[in-house]
């Protein structure tokens, strides 16, 4: 792989940050980072679920309503699991924001390689979905910790759900491009 910054078939560049995601040693550690940080947030998950209701619940409660009713089912035990799942998925969505960022490089090199530049311009564009999702993912964590720390009003609960379905949705189209792209370059590994 490349450790500068990727030129795009446009005169574009991707950031360095991206180029350093797209090496195999880094590729490794984020695909670590993003497995060890979502393995430890599962205890705390389990808590929650163990007093009513899911983290995915809170997370798309949506009214003030709902979002008490969840906080008041949980406790002191749930809402102490809550800001440990918190605080885990921070590292958490920085490895599979920039792991979905590095492996749209690596689709982008093999790409190129095999004289595909429209998938490569294509490559260069869904890499900045990773980032992306995980800058929606923190604001949502944001979101949620306001309404642990008692500001159970609008638009937080709000703000939340949105996010959620942001986040989804951007690690679902950039997830499906990088498997699609790496079948369609295989050739070219």
């Amino acid at each position: 792989m490349h450790s500068g910054s990727m030129s795009r078939p446009d005169g574009d560049t991707l950031p360095r940050l991206f180029a350093f995601a797209g090496e195999r040693r880094s590729l490794w550690a984020l695909a670590v980072l993003t497995l060890v940080s979502g393995a430890a947030m599962l205890p705390a998950m389990g808590t929650m679920s163990d007093h009513g209701a899911s983290v995915v619940a809170f997370e798309f409660a949506g009214s003030v309503g709902r979002s008490h009713e969840i906080l008041t089912e949980w406790g002191s035990a749930g809402k102490a699991a809550a800001w440990w799942q918190l605080a885990l998925d921070t590292p958490f969505l920085i490895g599979y924001g920039f792991l979905l960022a590095g492996a749209c490089v690596v689709v982008a090199h093999r790409a190129e390689r095999a004289g595909r530049f429209g998938l490569q311009w294509t490559a260069t564009r869904i890499a900045w979905l990773g980032p992306l999702a995980a800058a929606a993912d923190l604001l949502q964590n944001i979101s949620l910790g306001l309404i642990l720390a008692g500001h159970e009003t609008q638009p937080w609960p709000g703000v939340a759900a949105v996010c959620g379905v942001i986040t989804l949705a951007l690690i679902t189209i950039g997830a499906v491009f990088v498997l699609v792209g790496l079948l369609r370059t295989r050739a070219s590994a």
